[in-house]
């Protein structure tokens, strides 16, 4: 009798495994959906774009502006999602047929007068529309958002240093630089006590990461990028000097501006900053690439002994968003089998589930998605 109760309280116990990963899955098919549309949101919206137009009428005026803000977004749309190669397979598109690729502007904030209008605007691009286009001429383009990145920069101007408190000159360039249209999702530090005590200027100048955990804590990210620069008066001129380091993969380099055509240290400044930005798209884009005329459908197991690995696995697969359509086959220990459709080549899966933490393995006959094992 006593073994038979303990039977039925083992029954009762996975029973109750079974049903709350039953929930939890269907849970998690929403989940993906909802956060695939919001990582999609981000990526094909170009934000921020600015405009200032004068006409004889602010009805004229304001439409010249509209139809300029869609003509830069469209280029910066290509630049953050594909290739230079990729994009010199592209024709050039009529204003007509770029704003066809266009589901909406939104107004940040906006001024008119009687003959001048001045905006904020966010365009936003619908991703079938723009898949289908590059497809059409075999570009390749990303389909998710790299991950936050925390940025901090030590410079040197003459005797002075500057980590928490910068320069005008940096301040300038700062906000000279399109931050928000990037592949990534930088931000910068606050220069609250709790981070002066993380990070020091010298430990940026020498790439010391010590005190990277505790600072990217406190911003909820897992990246950071180091850039060390020095403005420095030499005898042909003046030149800056700087080198970086991205956290993620080691990504490093080191080059020195010259001042030939005397532009100062504020836009030297600039132009380092996006020389950097551009070096760590492009390899994110490298990794990120999807060839959208391609796709399959997909049958794999998933570990389902341990609930907390179960919602680790949903967190990282909210932000593949190659993957839709996901399917619950069956629930059961230790393993689930579930479905779903991907967009691109396997290698292009297999890649961006990799960078999501995620491994793709044989297992027997079949396929096992679970936590990638670090190193």
């Amino acid at each position: 009798m006593r073994k038979l109760l303990k039977n039925n309280r083992v029954s009762r116990l996975i029973c109750g495994i079974l049903f709350a990963v039953f929930v939890h899955f269907q849970f998690l098919g929403a989940s993906l959906q909802a956060q695939t549309v919001d990582s999609l949101d981000r990526l094909f919206t170009i934000r921020e774009i600015k405009v200032d137009e004068r006409a004889p009428r602010a009805s004229e005026a304001r439409r010249t502006a509209l139809r300029k803000a869609e003509l830069e977004a469209y280029d910066k749309l290509l630049r953050k999602i594909t290739q230079p190669e990729g994009r010199a397979k592209l024709p050039e598109l009529s204003a007509q047929e770029k704003q066809a690729l266009i589901s909406g502007i939104e107004v940040v904030e906006e001024q008119s007068s009687s003959r001048r209008y001045t905006a904020t605007l966010n365009v936003r691009f619908e991703p079938g529309n723009v898949s289908q286009f590059l497809a059409r001429y075999g570009v390749p383009h990303v389909l998710s958002t790299g991950r936050g990145m925390l940025v901090l920069h030590a410079h040197r101007s003459g005797l002075s240093e500057y980590l928490w408190s910068p320069n005008l000159a940096t301040v300038e360039a700062r906000a000279s630089v399109d931050w928000l249209n990037r592949i990534r999702q930088y931000v910068f530090p606050r220069g609250e006590i709790r981070e002066r005590m993380a990070v020091t200027y010298r430990q940026i100048e020498s790439f010391d990461a010590r005190g990277n955990n505790a600072i990217t804590a406190i911003h909820d990210v897992q990246s950071v990028l180091m850039i060390s620069s020095e403005w420095v008066q030499e005898q042909q001129g003046a030149v800056l000097h700087y080198k970086f380091l991205s956290s993620d993969g080691g990504l490093t380099a080191s080059t020195t501006l010259k001042d030939d055509n005397n532009i100062g240290e504020a836009q030297a400044l600039t132009l380092m900053f996006e020389q950097v930005l551009e070096q760590i798209d492009t390899a994110w884009r490298d990794q990120l690439l999807v060839d959208t005329g391609m796709g399959g459908k997909m049958t794999v197991l998933v570990p389902t002994t341990d609930l907390a690995m179960l919602t680790d696995v949903e967190k990282r697969l909210d932000d593949v968003t190659l993957v839709r359509g996901f399917n619950i086959l069956s629930v059961g220990l230790p393993f689930s089998s579930v479905s779903f459709h991907y967009t691109g080549r396997e290698d292009q899966l297999i890649m961006a589930l990799r960078y999501a933490g995620l491994a793709l393995d044989m297992y027997g006959d079949e396929r096992l998605l679970k936590l990638r094992e670090p190193g």
